[in-house]
């Protein structure tokens, strides 16, 4: 985390990356993250998302809000 010039490394379970393409992180280290990034090609709101990580984006989810609708993303 950096902040005015002052870095300060954050330990790892507060960001849990590899959701777009590893399937083997664990559900706990999920649950206890402060940020999840889906970095990879697999996004939660593609068809190829990978359905066992896909409910911690849809659960933050307003399909319907007009902007969202635009995007013509379903659950």
């Amino acid at each position: 985390m950096t902040f005015y010039g002052l870095t300060h490394p954050l330990d790892k379970s507060w960001h849990v990356l590899g959701l777009g393409y590893s399937p083997s992180i664990d559900g706990s280290e999920i649950e206890n993250a402060a940020v999840i990034h889906y970095n990879g090609n697999m996004k939660p709101w593609l068809e190829l998302a990978m359905t066992k990580y896909k409910s911690y984006w849809t659960k933050y989810i307003k399909f319907d809000h007009p902007y969202i609708r635009t995007c013509k993303l379903g659950e």
